[in-house]
């Protein structure tokens, strides 16, 4: 029989062993089953936020059309909200979208952080939080892989059957793969059942062809995952002679990698970058905004040099007799500024959170789950990553929308008698488009490709330690 062959027949007969240990079958149903009831939970309410948001949007554009005529400028401090959209793959891996603001309001000279988090809706919400599909394959699968495997090749029922097998003429290489093998297929069919549970409820959020591909890559990083751990599991029952040697090794492993290591790595990335508190935060930027130019007082010294370009330009010496209005050419001077001052501090803020998540992947080289979790919730959409795109789509609509405003202003002067120009927001408005901003796939995996590395290295190494095993089962012989 070739060495191929033996392999599989290995793989064979371990698979029809652990279908006859039920204690684990019965457990993987069981958690299954939570899955799916978390999965349809989430599916529920992604679908009931979808609506809400659509209603919003619609409700806040009816709004901002039916200010009628009225001052420019006092529609940019009427504002309106933007609301987030409600990301499909959510019912899979969850990440932070119960976290972050689900909407965004805007207006003139500031930009609002997210608002209105779905995590403070209460019990209803927590009633399934923090378990998801997601979340039962980065750490129950792990556990299930284990316990199945811990004493494949370990104890002393185990090693005897080992030398037998040995004895008939079968490889240590062939004993070591058909369990890896056969492990690995348990462990896929899991994962696949709990993607198979989750796809009807995201099929129901109206997914694209970005999303499934972006579920493919998921699924393609999550068989890296539990490959690691089943050679792992084999590596470590070859390892070590005693069954319950190995267990404790492998449950060791399993707390510090799967629970521990992803709750210590956040703290440990805050006390090395802190971020600033929120009210210090916005104590800072409203400071020197409000210092800079505000464009409401157009004797304001600061605005000096572009009075003076502009007197030049027209060749006039005073500027009720520019061919503009000065008023408008303030206001978009100012929004300008206050933009500047309110993007430099929020891109010192995203700074260090870039640099909390390199100290926070560091922690990878004991658990793989630091390197599997970003890579989920950026394909899934649901990491800041994608926050952000969407905080910066909103602050790119906010700008363009006030400019629009404050330009209305400036190339309007008021009639004589009149304090200030008039005109319908909707009609001056309408061009002005909110355009979500959407990464590509190809982005999102160059933004990940140090966590796939990482999660490749684990899967080689653990493979490593499996053959390292089989090299020392072939001394039993």
């Amino acid at each position: 029989m070739s060495a191929l062959s033996q392999t599989f027949a290995v793989a064979v007969t371990q698979i029809r062993l652990m279908w006859r240990e039920r204690r684990l079958l019965w457990l993987a149903l069981t958690v299954l089953l939570l899955a799916g009831a978390s999965v349809a939970t989430s599916a529920a309410r992604l679908s009931a936020q979808a609506q809400e948001r659509r209603a919003v949007a619609e409700e806040e554009a009816r709004l901002w059309d039916s200010q009628g005529v009225i001052d420019p400028h006092d529609a940019a401090h009427v504002g309106r909200a933007v609301p987030a959209p409600v990301r499909p793959l959510a019912a899979f891996d969850p990440g932070l979208s119960d976290f972050v603001g689900s909407s965004v309001f805007i207006e003139g000279h500031s930009q609002n952080i997210a608002r209105h988090r779905p995590i403070e809706a209460g019990a209803a919400l927590s009633r399934f939080g923090g378990f998801s599909a997601a979340w039962t394959l980065q750490v129950v699968a792990p556990l299930l892989i284990i316990l199945a495997g811990f004493a494949t090749m370990s104890g002393d029922v185990a090693r005897e059957r080992l030398r037998q097998e040995l004895g008939a003429g079968a490889s240590a290489a062939a004993l070591v793969g058909g369990r890896l093998i056969a492990l690995a297929t348990a462990a896929g069919l899991l994962a696949l059942a709990m993607i198979g549970v989750s796809l009807p409820a995201i099929l129901l959020q109206g997914v694209g062809q970005t999303e499934m591909l972006g579920l493919a890559a998921i699924g393609g990083a999550y068989a890296l995952y539990l490959l690691a751990f089943c050679a792992l599991t084999v590596a470590a029952s070859g390892l070590f002679a005693s069954a319950r040697t190995a267990l404790v090794v492998l449950l060791g492993f399993w707390a510090v990698a799967t629970l521990l290591a992803p709750r210590v790595a956040p703290a440990v990335a805050e006390s090395l970058e802190p971020t600033p508190s929120a009210p210090a935060f916005k104590a800072a930027v409203t400071e020197e905004a409000e210092n800079g130019v505000s464009g409401h007082d157009p004797a304001d010294k600061r605005l000096d040099a572009l009075r003076a370009e502009l007197l030049a330009r027209y060749k006039v010496s005073d500027v009720a007799d520019l061919p503009i209005n000065f008023r408008g050419v303030s206001l978009e001077f100012g929004e300008k500024n206050s933009t500047d001052t309110y993007n430099r501090h929020f891109e010192r803020l995203y700074a260090v959170y870039r640099r909390q998540d390199a100290t926070q992947r560091a922690f990878a080289i004991i658990s793989p789950t630091v390197a599997l979790q970003p890579w989920s919730r950026a394909f899934a959409a649901t990491d800041f990553g994608a926050h952000l795109n969407y905080l910066r789509g909103v602050e790119d609509y906010r700008y363009r929308l006030i400019q629009r405003l404050n330009r209305e202003v400036k190339e309007h002067k008021p009639p004589p008698g009149e304090r200030y120009h008039l005109a319908d927001i909707a009609t001056i408005t309408r061009e002005v488009v909110y355009a979500p901003r959407v990464e590509s796939l190809a982005e999102v995996a160059t933004a990940q490709v140090q966590n796939l590395a990482i999660l490749l290295a684990w899967a080689v190494v653990a493979l490593g330690l499996a053959t390292l095993s089989a090299l020392r089962l072939g001394r039993l012989s």
